[in-house]
């Protein structure tokens, strides 16, 4: 692939830019992968109608290339399973180490390291960190190999620029896995956009199928290789059926949002916390559909998953609400009282970071997603799984807003203390979560009352966030490093969010007041 011309971009940044040799280069695939019977002719991509009515004017001549690649992943093929593959393959003009991602719109992330990262048999540390969590912590060995007698073929501009590339590869694949070992030898077509656009690839990928090509019968090499066949989606429309396939979509969620994080992405923090609390939420509520002693664990795991990776957010709270009260004083006094508050808010911000990376890193974390990985794979299933959805899950809603009815009459008995409070909105949200999983059997009922227990969440999660705003500036005022103009400013933003904590208190009241009577919930199933 001498002529190559894909742009590169190192970490998450746009545009064209030249990598620094020692670090990772990034770059987006957008292909389609087809096969073609081996002794078939490669149909002309020369002077056809086709592709002259959507810019391609010629091709290049012919490059042929000779590529190795080892395949990594763990014995239970964790990455293949997440969409994920690790290679380091020799030959050709981007030999190297690449960590290829899932697909987002039909676009893969290639992550690549030279050559000189890892001898073979050694997974540079700067790609095993990225994928520790897909890898559910387990190590990382060769699982195949793909020998590949590749020709290239680039589609050309009238300027000669590369707008598609066609590789024919004639590809031997050989399972070195456990259970997966063999070899197997096809001929594949990989169709790429280099600097073209998708209406010519698929201009291209049009030319190809009506000479003969088909689409590929596996989205991997490695998955062809080793015979590897993702398992099948639960299909049925019992209660078990969707709350377990609901399930399974929202481990998938979390997995891309660990190596989100892991790839510097600090916002995905809050995407992982979102999930874990969205799974543990369905196991609660819907526990009576699960059987066995992995379930209650399961869920306390991913309650202190969910709280460990709070800290961050509370902190971007408190700092993002406090800021933006600053813009309302005297120049002079809120410069100071805000270069104080953002040292402080850093120092938080980086330890709860840190608290949260390493929790990530660690063995309970990854044990939780193994865990949680045996669960979806054979769930213990009661007779009540076994039950039309509609009507279960509708039951099983109705005796988690009883729960809800007796958390807010307590809450609202005495809105001064922050528990029941705190009660009613992790059960609120934990309810939401639950009820938006249903919407598809459920319909608009349950997307309303899932709006409805939003509601309710956000107006506790408002007094929650003013109380601990308002602890930190206590704190604050009291610290050594605060002077006494910080500390007057301070003084003032506590009475400030005292307030906005009571006036939060009001509007969980109007909110709880408007479903109070479970209308929302006893048209559930109807």
């Amino acid at each position: 692939m001498a002529a190559r011309q894909k742009k590169f971009t190192p970490g998450s940044g746009a545009g064209p830019a030249t990598p620094a040799p020692a670090g990772p280069t990034r770059q987006l695939e957008i292909e389609t992968k087809l096969e073609l019977d081996p002794d078939a002719p490669l149909p002309a991509l020369t002077k056809r109608k086709r592709l002259a009515a959507v810019g391609i004017a010629g091709a290049a001549e012919p490059i042929s290339h000779h590529l190795d690649a080892l395949y990594y992943d763990t014995d239970q093929l964790d990455l293949l399973r997440s969409k994920v593959t690790l290679r380091r393959r020799t030959g050709g003009a981007d030999a190297g180490w690449h960590l290829k991602l899932p697909a987002v719109q039909g676009a893969r992330t290639e992550i690549g390291l030279p050559l000189s990262a890892g001898a073979e048999g050694v997974v540079p540390e700067q790609i095993a960190a990225l994928v520790l969590g897909a890898a559910r912590g387990r190590p990382l060995g060769p699982v195949g190999r793909i020998v590949n007698d590749r020709v290239v073929r680039h589609l050309l501009a009238a300027d000669g620029t590369v707008l598609i590339e066609v590789a024919d590869d004639h590809v031997t694949g050989t399972g070195l896995a456990d259970g997966y070992q063999g070899t197997q030898r096809w001929r594949e077509v990989e169709v790429e956009i280099v600097d073209g656009t998708r209406d010519q690839l698929a201009a291209t990928v049009d030319v190809l199928t009506s000479g003969g090509a088909r689409p590929a019968d596996s989205p991997s090499k490695l998955a062809r290789a080793l015979g590897y066949r993702p398992a099948e989606p639960r299909r049925g429309k019992t209660a078990g059926d969707m709350v377990v396939t609901a399930l399974g979509r929202q481990r998938d969620r979390l997995i891309t949002a660990d190596r989100a994080i892991r790839d510097g992405d600090t916002g995905a923090v809050l995407d992982a916390r979102t999930l874990c609390r969205r799974i543990g939420s369905a196991l609660a509520v819907f526990a009576p559909l699960f059987d066995g002693p992995a379930v209650a664990p399961l869920r306390e795991a991913l309650t202190t998953a969910a709280g460990l990776l709070d800290g961050a957010r509370d902190v971007q709270s408190a700092r993002g609400r406090l800021v933006e009260q600053l813009t309302e004083e005297p120049a002079p006094y809120r410069d100071r009282a805000r270069t104080r508050l953002e040292q402080a808010c850093d120092r938080r911000l980086a330890a709860a970071t840190d608290r949260a990376r390493a929790y990530l890193d660690g063995a309970d974390y990854l044990m939780m997603l193994r865990t949680l990985d045996e669960f979806l794979a054979a769930p213990l299933l009661t007779k009540r799984a076994g039950r039309a959805a509609p009507r279960e899950l509708a039951a099983l809603l109705g005796a988690g807003w009883q729960r809800l009815q007796e958390l807010a009459d307590a809450a609202l008995a005495d809105p001064s203390r922050t528990a029941p409070l705190r009660d009613v909105r992790d059960w609120a949200a934990s309810m939401r979560y639950a009820t938006e999983l249903t919407v598809g059997p459920l319909g608009p009922d349950a997307a309303a009352l899932a709006s409805a227990l939003e509601e309710v969440q956000e107006s506790v999660e408002e007094h929650l966030d003013a109380r601990g705003a308002a602890d930190l500036l206590a704190t604050l005022a009291i610290e050594d490093g605060t002077d006494g103009v910080a500390g007057f400013i301070f003084g003032r933003l506590h009475a400030v969010e005292q307030n906005l904590a009571h006036a939060a208190v009001d509007d969980f009241t109007d909110a709880w007041d408007r479903i109070e009577d479970g209308e929302l919930v006893a048209g559930l199933g109807h």
